[in-house]
């Protein structure tokens, strides 16, 4: 008796096998995804993860159409089935209830960044580690809704106050409207540098530990896509064949990233 989760595999494999023409040279799957640097710019062609998924779709078979559409309308595409996928998210109870999720893109933590203002006392600023996430209720907590994060605050008594993008919640974090800020380590540092001059950018600060450590972004999916775990498994192939052949080392370098394993 083979294991359910053998079982599976192979019948994916099969499935594989005798999927006629499902990636056709001329098959196209729409993406959606949103302006989030260091992983997608304003370049949507010259960024990490649009070029990552070039290189996938090469070795697939197909092209992948990259839309930029808010977070919550890429969403609201994947669940109509209007788009195969959304890209980077991260793992949670809640999402895999309806989606499934590729193998990793990229690593990265996510802390709670924070702005030392030189004319405040150090006692009325937020601490630079914590013990609990209830310990930082008595602080002004901004987000974005629709992150993962959410649910989390949520169940810990937290009241987030949310904005649309990590740029305003980094804005009103140096005008002193929040307090502190989740995002991902990479992303904050890269908008933190990109925002603002040397001497404000040299005020903020990030909270240990992290919120989420070496988190995994992935493409995340329909369940109810046609043929979704056949072009997930070719999916994941060709990553890993790109981990391989020394591409995906050449792409991080090429954007300035960090390889994480």
């Amino acid at each position: 008796m083979i294991a359910n989760g053998r079982f599976s595999g192979l019948l994916i494999a099969i499935a594989m096998l005798f999927a006629p023409a499902l990636v056709r040279a001329d098959h196209v799957l729409v993406i959606t995804t949103n302006i989030y640097p260091p992983y997608v710019h304003e370049d949507v062609d010259h960024s990490f993860l649009p070029a990552l998924f070039f290189e996938i779709g090469k070795i697939m078979g197909i092209s992948f159409d990259i839309r930029i559409q808010p977070w919550k309308r890429g969403e609201q595409s994947v669940s109509d089935l209007e788009a195969w996928g959304t890209f980077p998210y991260t793992r949670n109870n809640e999402r895999k209830i309806t989606y499934s999720f590729s193998d990793p893109l990229y690593f990265s933590d996510s802390r709670f960044f924070a702005y030392r203002n030189p004319s405040k006392t150090p006692h009325v600023q937020p601490p630079e580690t914590y013990e609990e996430l209830t310990d930082l209720r008595r602080w002004s907590i901004g987000g974005i809704q629709g992150y993962y994060y959410e649910p989390l605050f949520a169940e810990t008594g937290i009241e987030a106050d949310y904005a649309l993008s990590e740029k305003q919640n980094f804005e009103r974090l140096q005008l002193g409207r929040i307090d502190l800020f989740p995002a991902a380590t990479t992303v904050g540092w890269y908008l933190v540098r990109e925002l603002f001059p040397p001497e404000i950018a040299a005020n903020f600060y990030t909270l240990d530990p992290p919120l989420s450590a070496r988190g995994a972004l992935h493409l995340m999916t329909s369940k109810d896509y046609p043929d979704n775990d056949i072009l997930l498994a070719k999916f994941n192939a060709a990553l890993a064949e790109i981990r391989q052949n020394g591409i995906y080392t050449q792409l991080v370098d090429k954007f300035g990233l960090v390889m994480h394993y």
